[in-house]
């Protein structure tokens, strides 16, 4: 059974990652992400360095490129990659068995939780980022599809699971606007297109979770919805180095009672699983090793997924 929270409250949690999204291209207008400047509108964001990045090849201990294996290994265990191991997108020295994945943990901390992945970047499958205990695992291959085509069925099986099912936490990759990024530079109207495209699939998310909890069926689900990214991108497209515009992420944070356009401070990409857990009523196990810190929780109240 899901663990129910006080007050009769079901956490669930939605986890929507954006590969390769330049924080500076997000704000710089109202216009270019609507749904994402709604979000942090009414809930709380912050942004932060990652503390790696190298443009060589040469073996260094602890030092990855700011590629997406190493962004979003760290982003699904909560622990940098001195210690999942995962330096590039070689995938090479993983280290999935000690740092899993927060589904796995989830489902593994509570067997009756539905866990559910979502990806058009295969390799977060096949490479094993996300773990063979989570409940459905599902992979649109934006490789070879192209990501517009693979992010839009992947958003369509997502809105299924949240519409005819009933999820406990969810995780969703978009990739589009990485492949843009490396195409034609995040400061190309290509690149702002697949923006466009992924903030209106986070849209029908958010609306499907809105009916969730219109739902007299469904009463008392309490939804906290996190947005991130793995890494930037330098002017000319492409990432891998040290630059502030490789390194810089952000993470969107929002869930009722959260007052408004609020700032996280510095979150990390690793604070996203303790997070996670937290939200579920996991407590966190120091012989994890969890590098991450929980984010803290709202103080006012809203009626937003309430």
């Amino acid at each position: 059974m899901t663990d129910v929270s006080v007050r009769g409250q079901r956490p669930k949690v939605l986890v929507v990652g954006m590969d390769g999204l330049r924080y500076d291209r997000l704000t710089r207008s109202p216009s270019t992400a609507p749904v994402l400047h709604g979000l942090m509108a009414t809930g709380a964001h912050g942004t932060s360095l990652l503390p790696y990045g190298r443009a060589d090849d040469g073996p260094s201990a602890g030092v990855a490129h700011t590629d997406s294996g190493p962004g979003w290994s760290s982003i699904l265990t909560g622990v940098w990659p001195d210690r999942h191991g995962v330096t590039g997108n070689d995938f090479k020295g993983a280290d999935y068995a000690r740092y899993p994945d927060f589904l796995t943990r989830a489902a593994t901390a509570r067997p009756g939780l539905r866990t559910a992945a979502a990806v058009s970047w295969p390799a977060l499958v096949r490479r094993g980022t996300l773990g063979r205990a989570i409940g459905r695992r599902v992979r649109h291959n934006g490789e070879s599809k192209g990501y517009e085509t693979a992010d839009r069925r992947v958003a369509r099986t997502a809105i299924r699971w949240l519409t005819t099912s009933d999820p406990d936490v969810l995780f969703v990759y978009f990739g589009a606007t990485d492949e843009a990024g490396h195409a034609t530079g995040p400061l190309s109207p290509a690149y702002d297109r697949a923006l466009l495209a992924q903030d209106a699939h986070l849209g029908r998310l958010l609306e499907a979770i809105e009916a969730r909890v219109s739902d007299p069926g469904r009463a008392g689900e309490r939804w906290t919805v996190l947005v991130t990214t793995d890494h930037g991108h330098l002017d000319s497209g492409g990432h891998g180095g040290d630059s502030r515009a490789e390194r810089e992420v952000f993470v969107i944070l929002a869930e009722p009672g959260e007052p408004g356009g609020t700032r996280l401070g510095t979150p990390r990409l690793i604070d996203i699983a303790p997070t996670v857990l937290d939200r579920l009523g996991i407590p966190v196990d120091p012989a994890w090793g969890l590098q991450g810190r929980v984010l803290p929780r709202p103080t006012a109240p809203t009626s937003e997924w309430s």
